[in-house]
């Protein structure tokens, strides 16, 4: 019995695949089930090869329902989760309510998605929830009354095979996948033409799926309420109304607890002034609390925000290494359980597990994680793959901005007078270097390292400064003297990236466009990884600096050395080829791409790329760069400056992209195999490359997108309309008459998926 009532992520997939017969066996996701801090990158692995499975045994077109059946149901679930308290709930209230709202919700949906395969006679959706002894029985009934040549299949079959589908019509066996697979290959007699082999294994598919559903936990009420969808009614019950109503007499039952609670809570706010003695008063009160907790429920359900309370008091004691310890169990304690408080403990906790003498990685890896996993932040490290690594979920940069942001979390003000108020150091800022003609070369000791700056210090392999500082004759005389030139910065910067953001067109003024450092570092041969490496925060790239460089000679040098047309950088996440394409259209009207860049709208990665570009100062949640923009664009000096600042970069760059070269390399990289239906999160989430060049009307290049592999029906979701948006729409909302006369001539090749539309 679990003793936290949400299930986990895990949990809720191994269900899923458990119902879909396509889990026997597989112990690391029964290990992982109830791991509350399981890598949230495990929930993708453990559903593709669900998918992978269900793809190779029915096709893309089932598998692609359940997939997104599934997906969209855990993302409306992990909202829940992430913000609806459940102190006071059983596993069971949550199952019910879950049964009453969303999860008969997105059953309904899938189920009726999925016959939408079936074009010819078939039950009617209903059926599937409505039955007396399996759904299995009634479907084989269904199908000896509706399917012609059924009856005469049955009786051709072999003995072993005559039993399986007799012991499914009995209600002894469910039909397993690869049974099904093979349901035609079993008759013994002329194959009976007349049968429709897709229908019959997708009918008794869902079928077996709804009679394995029907030995879960609260089954009887699922299928009651899909019953009623499924004849069309409204949903009758809000989640967190019901939560809400459940809670009721739990409140009651603790309301004994609230004056002792609300003096806890109001004197142990973070910002308000504390007296002396108040440290041992509360140390007291919460002694007391817990001396009150004699119920084992209100115990589970209480010992969460008791620790975390007790945490936070010493934190504004200056015991930083007892605070650490008590956050671990107020952390443990809230997840699946706690809502919105998850999110405050996190980011709480995590300041604190940063700032030790010897920062707690461990703690500091699972706060994260758990930051992820319940969508209150984006990834800062690209990787797909769950892994133990703290550099393969944390960044340097982010436990230095942890570290920075300790006295915002934990005012000053708001400490006890006897506190003992800790000095905590931070690489935070701009690397401020002042006598940079005191730094001399050290040709001796070519793979030398120097530590650089002023307020904090930068680690730079010698041949790397150099490099940035545009020194070519000290790069030349230290590749002679035998630098290695795939070392890297403390940040991950190389020789080679400094050359190529010395050609950035999008950083003019402030580079020189001087090509003679790139010429002389590319002679050299790089490893694969300098070549694909990202830079920390803002996530530069070899590639892309050669795409922004407008240079298809760079390009090209650059894909010969190594570098991976799909790798991705940026801040935002991006391929070589959109980020060309970008450049497109920020030549073809600068203007309007500036507008577009003031009027965007602000999301996650919006926001991540503010907190990435501003070395700390803005705060490390994504609620605190929100803060600092509002008040920045509420300021009108600033605005008239960014006014002034927009309008020269807009001349800047009119004067330097040349759109003749930008097209080459984007044909360059389309012809090597870059993805052109690679999803992007900018500027628009699901948009691909080739959506990007309908939006600009960028015929030819569209063109050649089509021919290497690109699918003007795939889509994106658009927020604002609740619709999934394809080429023909984005060509014309946008006015693109060429691009939508060339998707004129090719629309027969491409069938609009209306049901797919509709799906939102």
């Amino acid at each position: 019995m679990s003793d936290f009532p949400y299930p986990t992520h895990i949990e809720t997939l191994r269900t899923f695949a458990k119902v879909l017969g396509v889990k026997a066996g597989n112990k690391h996701l029964d290990d992982k089930a109830k791991d509350k801090t399981a890598d949230y990158r495990l929930i993708n692995e453990f559903s593709n090869e669900v998918i992978d499975y269900l793809s190779k045994t029915f096709g893309n077109e089932i598998s692609e329902i359940f997939k997104q059946g599934f997906n969209v149901y855990l993302t409306e679930y992990m909202n829940h989760v992430s913000n609806i308290y459940a102190e006071g709930l059983s596993r069971s209230e949550i199952g019910i309510a879950l049964c009453k709202t969303l999860l008969s919700k997105h059953v309904v949906n899938t189920i009726e998605r999925a016959l939408c395969l079936v074009s010819s006679k078939k039950p009617l959706n209903v059926a599937f929830f409505s039955f007396q002894e399996t759904c299995t029985s009634q479907t084989l009934t269904w199908l000896e009354e509706n399917e012609g040549g059924w009856e005469y299949y049955y009786n051709s079959l072999e003995k072993e095979n005559k039993a399986k589908v007799k012991a499914w019509k009995d209600g002894e066996h469910k039909p397993d996948i690869q049974s099904l697979l093979f349901l035609q290959t079993w008759s013994q007699g002329p194959w009976p033409e007349q049968i429709d082999w897709q229908k019959v294994r997708l009918l008794l598919f869902i079928a077996s799926i709804i009679d394995r559903a029907a030995k879960e936990e609260g089954s009887s009420l699922l299928f009651e309420e899909c019953r009623v969808l499924s004849w069309g009614a409204k949903p009758t019950y809000e989640f967190s109304q019901l939560i809400q109503s459940y809670q009721k007499g739990y409140k009651d039952r603790i309301s004994y607890l609230l004056p002792l609670v609300g003096e806890i809570q109001q004197g142990l706010k973070r910002t308000i002034v504390k007296s002396e003695g108040q440290f041992e008063y509360f140390k007291a009160v919460i002694d007391k609390l817990e001396q009150q907790l004699f119920a084992e429920e209100h115990k589970s359900h209480f010992v969460y925000w008791v620790q975390w309370h007790k945490a936070r008091m010493y934190a504004l004691n200056g015991q930083l290494e007892e605070a650490n310890a008590l956050y671990k169990l107020g952390f443990e304690e809230c997840l699946y359980r706690a809502g919105i408080n998850q999110k405050y403990i996190i980011e709480e906790a995590i300041v604190i597990a940063a700032s030790q003498e010897k920062p707690d990685k461990v703690f500091l890896k699972h706060l994260k994680n758990a930051l992820l996993m319940f969508n209150y932040d984006i990834p800062s490290v690209q990787s797909s793959e769950s892994s133990n690594k703290f550099s393969d979920i944390i960044e340097d940069w982010e436990l230095q901005n942890w570290r920075s942001s300790f006295y915002k979390v934990f005012p000053k003000a708001g400490m006890f007078p006897e506190a003992n108020t800790p000095k905590i150091e931070a690489n935070i800022g701009i690397n401020v270097v002042t006598d940079i003609d005191g730094i001399k070369p050290d040709y001796r000791h070519p793979n030398r390292k120097l530590k650089i700056g002023e307020i904090w210090k930068k680690t730079y392999p010698q041949l790397v400064w150099f490099a940035e500082m545009e020194k070519s004759d000290v790069v030349k005389k230290l590749l002679k003297q035998g630098a290695n030139v795939n070392l890297t910065s403390s940040s991950g910067d190389t020789a080679i990236l400094m050359a190529l953001e010395t050609l950035n067109l999008r950083e003019v003024p402030f580079r020189s466009l001087d090509d003679t450092l790139f010429h002389l570092l590319s002679e050299y041969p790089h490893s694969k990884e300098t070549m694909n490496r990202c830079t920390d925060k803002k996530r530069l790239q070899p590639l892309i600096s050669a795409v922004q460089s407008g240079r298809p000679d760079v390009v090209d040098k650059v894909l010969a050395m190594g570098a991976n047309v799909n790798n991705r950088g940026l801040t935002d996440n991006q391929t070589a080829l959109n980020a060309c394409i970008k450049m497109i259209g920020i030549a073809k009207d600068p203007k309007r791409y500036w507008d577009s860049v003031l009027q965007m709208q602000l999301t996650p990665e919006v926001l991540d790329s503010i907190r990435r570009a501003n070395s700390g100062i803005t705060g490390f949640t994504l609620e605190d760069q929100l803060k600092f923009l509002s008040a920045q664009n509420s300021d009108p000096k600033f605005r008239q400056i960014l006014g002034s600042l927009t309008s020269f970069m807009s001349g800047e760059l009119d004067k330097r992209i040349d759109n003749k070269n930008m097209r080459l390399i984007a044909s360059q990289l389309i012809e090597i195999g870059a993805d052109v239906n690679a999803e992007h999160a900018a500027p628009v989430k699901g948009y691909t490359p080739l959506m990007l060049a309908a939006e600009l009307d960028e015929v030819g290049l569209f063109n050649k997108m089509l021919s290497n592999g690109g699918d003007p029906r795939k889509t994106y979701f658009c927020n604002n309309t609740k619709l999934n948006v394809d080429c023909w729409r984005i060509a014309d909302y946008f006015g693109s008459t060429n691009v939508l006369a060339a998707l004129k001539e090719i629309e027969h090749f491409f069938p609009e998926n209306d049901e797919a539309n509709n799906y939102h």
